[in-house]
This record gives C-alpha cells, sequence and structure tokens, in this order.
C-alpha cells in the first residue's frame, strides 16, 4: 500500500523522518533558497519523501 499524502502517517514516523542530519540540512536549505517557514520546509520534505506533489500538482505515478 502506498501512502498518499502525509497525513496518513503517524506522529512517531513523522518524528523520526524529520530527526535525520538529511532532513535538517534539507529543511534548511530550502528555507534559504525558497524563503519560506520551517514549518513548510517540513511539510515540503514530507511530501518529498512521500512522493506527493504540493497542493494543487498532479501526484508522481506509482
Amino acid at each position: 500500500m502506498t501512502r498518499t499524502s502525509s497525513e496518513n502517517i503517524d506522529p512517531c514516523d513523522i518524528a523520526r523522518l524529520l530527526a535525520s542530519p538529511v532532513a535538517t540540512a534539507f529543511v534548511r536549505i530550502v528555507m534559504s533558497c525558497r524563503g519560506v517557514t520551517a514549518a513548510r520546509a517540513r511539510q515540503i520534505y514530507l511530501d518529498y519523501i512521500n512522493r506527493v506533489g504540493p497542493a494543487g500538482a498532479p501526484s508522481a505515478p506509482d
């Protein structure tokens, strides 16, 4: 079963995903390059991990 959004992930799994050094670096880079908030950068990372596009964008094919 594939996940379709980060809303289907257990909060403990989200915390574990965001605790990695790779996630931290990704969030900092996105905040710097795109000028978004930390919360939005974390959501971008979770969307990337789950291969879900931003709201309104088509999803990646399975």
